[in-house]
């Protein structure tokens, strides 16, 4: 009988320190920078500073300690992508060129011409190579970032948006179009396969965990699609918010964020195995479709403008009143 009690004791120790140990996530918007009237895009984080950087219609703007500058004027940046310590690469839509940019000076080092209606990019730090997605050529541009020069195009007869690399020579690229996401090797430059997102209409943002083996598309259609990306092979789906641009997975934590136009962030666990749960659906403001997590100081950083619908209630623009926000744990998360 007393052994009994030392097990049961026992095995209510280890629940409690279970429980302790993935504690239930809970978020919530701490505050506001407002900034210049204009378009956006992408968001990104330098991890090691905590500084902030936006895509914007007119440049570039760097967000460091509440105060905001503009580092770069080119016209319609979309991507803001750090490499190394000290580098950052935009792809520019107004000009059909990537522009690398020294972080610690802010001086310009190269303009490189990409394909028409550059948008997402990803690095390849094995490879040395970053590759530009460009929609509206519906191809990628492959940059050699040592040697500041384009070394290569693949041809992919879709809309190119998000991608990530697996850091085993594999690149994933999401197809907007044709919702599928296209598996390309690294080596060879050449697409091995393509993967079905069913269910998924539109893919945008696009997340890889590489413990679990998954990837995450984000869908304008309401849906967080996983897809294994070893085969392909379907992982299901989890319900977010509507019109969402990012997909954000950080993995020491296993906590996924995905922003939707909405004006919703939804936030949900994977396991080590692939389960996922959802864990809260976050009021933030109508608009507010791209962000960056900064993984260091377990902060979310999103980007927002007032959004503005035709006659039919269809999205047209997000320009007025522009903001980062900024999300963090609640404070009975703490």
């Amino acid at each position: 009988m007393h052994a009994i009690k030392r097990t049961i004791v026992a095995l209510l120790a280890l629940c409690a320190a279970s429980a302790q140990a993935a504690p239930e996530l809970a978020y919530q918007v701490q505050g506001s920078t407002p900034s210049h009237d204009g378009s956006f895009d992408y968001v990104s984080v330098e991890q090691a500073s905590g500084r902030v950087f936006v895509g914007r219609s007119f440049g570039v703007e760097m967000l460091d300690g509440g105060r905001v500058t503009t580092v770069l004027r080119r016209q319609g940046v979309a991507s803001v992508l750090p490499i190394g310590a000290r580098l950052l690469l935009t792809t520019n839509g107004g000009a059909n060129t990537a522009t690398l940019l020294n972080r610690i000076d802010l001086r310009v080092i190269a303009d490189i011409p990409t394909g028409k209606g550059p948008d997402g990019v990803v690095y390849d730090a094995t490879s040395g190579r970053a590759f530009v997605m460009n929609g509206g050529s519906d191809d990628i541009t492959v940059i050699d970032v040592a040697k500041r020069r384009v070394v290569a195009r693949i041809a992919l007869d879709a809309a190119a948006e998000a991608g990530v690399v697996d850091g085993s020579g594999r690149l994933f690229v999401n197809l907007e179009d044709k919702n599928e996401i296209a598996v390309i090797d690294i080596a060879s430059l050449r697409i091995t396969a393509r993967y079905a997102l069913a269910g998924c209409k539109e893919p945008t943002g696009l997340a890889f965990d590489p413990v679990a083996g998954v990837l995450a598309a984000a869908c304008h259609n309401g849906v967080l699609k996983f897809i294994d990306s070893r085969d392909g092979h379907d992982r299901g789906l989890l319900e977010i918010g509507q019109g969402a641009d990012a997909s954000i997975f950080d993995v020491e934590r296993r906590v996924g964020f995905v922003p939707c136009l909405d004006g919703t962030l939804s936030i949900y666990r994977l396991d080590e195995s692939g389960r996922v749960t959802a864990t809260q659906r976050l009021a933030t403001r109508a608009g507010a479709r791209t962000a960056a997590y900064d993984s260091r100081r377990d902060r979310l950083y999103v980007a927002v403008a007032d959004v503005e619908r035709n006659a039919a209630g269809r999205y047209l623009r997000a320009r007025k009143n522009f903001q980062v926000l900024t999300i963090g744990p609640a404070a009975d998360a703490r």
